[in-house]
C-alpha cells in the first residue's frame, strides 16, 4: 500500500538535473533528489494507504486532457496538410488529386473524429459519476495514436519541406510523440482496458443483450463447445 504526502521544497528536496526535451520545449522535466527528508504526519493527503486511490482519481482528468490535447495537435497538423495539398501542384494539378495524398487526409480525418467522439463519451461518463476508467483509457490510447498517425501523414503529404521549420509539422511530430508515453503509456492503457472488460464480464456488469451465440446455425450442439 502507498500513501500520498505533500512535501515542501525546504524539507530537503533538490533538483538534481533538468532535462532538455524532444518536444513540448516550453515545459520542464527534472530529476528530484530527497536528502534526509522527514515529512510530518499532518502532510498526509487523504487516508493512510490511500495513495493509490488518489493517484487513480488524478489520472482520470490527466488522461482525458492528454486525449483532448492530442486531438488538437493532430487536427492542427491535418489543417496544414489539407491546405498544402490544395495549393501544391505536381504534374499540372494539385496533389490532392492523387489518392496517395488524399487518402492520407481521409485516414487522418476518420481517426481523429473517432477519437474525439470517444473522448466526449468518456468525459460525459466522468461528469455523470460513472466508472469511466476503461473508457478514459480507451480515449487516451486512441486519441494519442490517431494524432501520431495524423502528424506523420501530414509530414508525408508535405514531403521534404515538412521536415523543415518552415512549417510547424516538425514541431507537431515532436510534441505528438510524448502523448504515447505520458500519463501512462499506451501499453498501460491496454492493460487497464483488458483488465476492466474482463472484470465487467466476470461480474455480469455488461448491459443486458441478446446472447448472440444462439444465432449460430448449430447453436444447440452444446456438446461440441469444449473448453478444457
Amino acid at each position: 500500500a502507498i500513501s500520498a504526502f505533500i512535501v515542501e521544497r525546504d524539507m530537503g528536496v533538490e533538483v538534481a538535473y533538468t532535462y532538455n526535451l524532444l518536444g513540448f520545449r516550453g515545459m520542464g522535466t527534472s530529476r528530484l533528489v530527497f536528502k534526509d527528508v522527514q515529512v510530518p504526519a499532518e502532510n498526509l493527503v487523504g487516508e493512510e494507504n490511500g495513495g493509490a486511490v488518489i493517484f487513480n482519481r488524478m489520472m482520470i482528468p490527466e488522461r482525458l486532457t492528454s486525449a483532448a490535447g492530442a486531438i488538437g495537435g493532430g487536427r492542427a497538423a491535418l489543417d496544414v496538410a489539407v491546405k498544402y495539398s490544395m495549393m501544391r501542384k505536381a504534374f499540372g494539378q494539385p496533389i490532392r488529386a492523387f489518392q496517395g495524398v488524399s487518402f492520407k487526409i481521409a485516414d487522418s480525418v476518420m481517426k481523429l473524429d473517432a477519437a474525439r467522439a470517444l473522448t466526449y463519451m468518456a468525459a460525459k461518463m466522468v461528469d455523470k459519476g460513472l466508472n469511466a476508467r476503461r473508457m478514459v483509457s480507451e480515449a487516451k490510447a486512441l486519441a494519442t495514436e490517431a494524432a501520431w498517425e495524423a502528424v506523420n501523414n501530414a509530414m508525408q503529404v508535405l514531403g521534404g519541406i515538412g521536415y523543415t521549420t518552415v512549417y510547424p509539422v516538425e514541431r507537431a511530430l515532436r510534441d505528438a510523440r510524448l502523448g504515447l508515453i505520458w500519463t501512462g503509456s499506451n501499453e498501460v492503457m491496454r492493460m487497464i482496458i483488458q483488465h476492466e472488460i474482463y472484470k465487467e464480464y466476470s461480474r455480469g456488469e455488461m448491459p443486458p443483450v441478446r446472447d448472440v451465440e444462439e444465432d449460430a446455425a448449430d447453436a444447440d450442439k452444446t456438446e461440441e463447445k469444449i473448453y478444457d
